[in-house]
């Protein structure tokens, strides 16, 4: 079940998954992809209400992989915008034909580099969970990244620029049937109105206003990469460990994961911390000894955390599954 999510939000859909908590069904699962319903069938609610959410005594959520930014131009706005987004958690793809722009030396931590034309570039491009950020050279660039953009679905569409030079883009594109509506979704002047002089300054105020917009967007649980590639590839029985609930200073929201295998490897991550710690502990009892389903409450306020120097002062709820792999 978790590889067919994994195949799924791969190929660009957001399926829904619901996990029950509590009760005898407690750790089974079913997943809704579009109409077709795969797994426990009884465990499947309506999904109206803001995500992730509990019905029922049913863990409901939208799984959707990390946001994919898309940088239209690879100058030193897009250096420092590149390594910021890549520590919050984006996936980063640079775009520019100019390979001595556009390369793994100035890019280092870029998912993907992209020698392409613009427009060429942008088309191969489906994912609605994408992130655009057109800093080109000049205004002809900008004007065909944006009117690609424009044609596909996307969070975000942010273009960088002087006054003049986003009026004269948006004119152009009006007068080949654009509408203002559609003009009205581009975040340009783009970034939030912080002052920002510097290339790592305009970078910050980019990437706080994409966080603020994919917090607003998103409320989807995001499988990272290494989440996903550990459920393809393990070959043996593992301890799944969701975030199902938190109180107080918790660092992580409901949804988050990671996975403990047998040798005590930690994927991903539910915060860190002495909850992490405490639930890495359970998980391995349980792959050695039982049982194949728990669910507790952790206190990271208490003593023993402090003891550890792990203290972060909230509360978690924690179900930990053991998966055949």
């Amino acid at each position: 079940m978790y590889k067919h999510i994994v195949n799924t939000i791969r190929s660009g859909r957001s399926p829904y998954l619901f996990t029950a908590i509590e009760g005898e069904k407690m750790g089974q699962i079913a997943v809704l992809d579009g109409d077709a319903v795969y797994g426990e069938k009884q465990i499947v609610h309506s999904v109206d209400s803001d995500l992730p959410t509990v019905q029922n005594d049913v863990l409901i959520e939208r799984i959707t992989t990390p946001p994919h930014l898309v940088l239209c131009g690879a100058g030193h706005v897009s250096v420092s915008t590149a390594k910021i987004a890549k520590m919050v958690g984006f996936r980063v793809t640079v775009i520019d034909e100019r390979t001595d722009f556009a390369n793994r030396d100035r890019f280092p931590e870029a998912d993907e580099i992209v020698n392409l034309p613009f427009a060429e570039a942008l088309n191969a491009i489906h994912d609605p969970n994408t992130f655009y950020v057109i800093v080109t050279r000049g205004h002809k660039d900008d004007n065909l990244c944006l009117k690609t953009i424009l044609d596909k679905p996307y969070t975000y569409c942010g273009m960088i620029g002087s006054r003049s030079k986003i009026k004269v883009v948006f004119d152009d594109l009006c007068s080949k049937g654009y509408s203002e509506k559609q003009l009205k979704t581009v975040h340009s002047p783009i970034g939030l109105p912080i002052g920002a002089n510097t290339p790592e300054e305009i970078a910050v105020c980019i990437v706080a206003e994409m966080i603020q917009v994919k917090n607003v967007a998103n409320r989807g649980s995001e499988w990272d990469d290494a989440l996903c590639n550990a459920i393809e590839t393990i070959c043996e029985p593992y301890a799944m460990v969701t975030l199902i609930d938190k109180k107080g200073s918790a660092p992580r929201s409901t949804g988050a994961r990671m996975i403990v295998k047998q040798d005590g490897t930690i994927i991903s991550s539910i915060g860190g911390g002495f909850g992490e710690y405490e639930a890495s502990q359970y998980a391995l009892e349980m792959l050695s000894n039982g049982p194949c389903v728990k669910r507790y409450t952790c206190k990271m306020n208490n003593r023993d955390a402090a003891d550890k120097g792990m203290v972060c002062g909230g509360t978690i709820d924690i179900l930990i599954q053991i998966v055949e792999a």
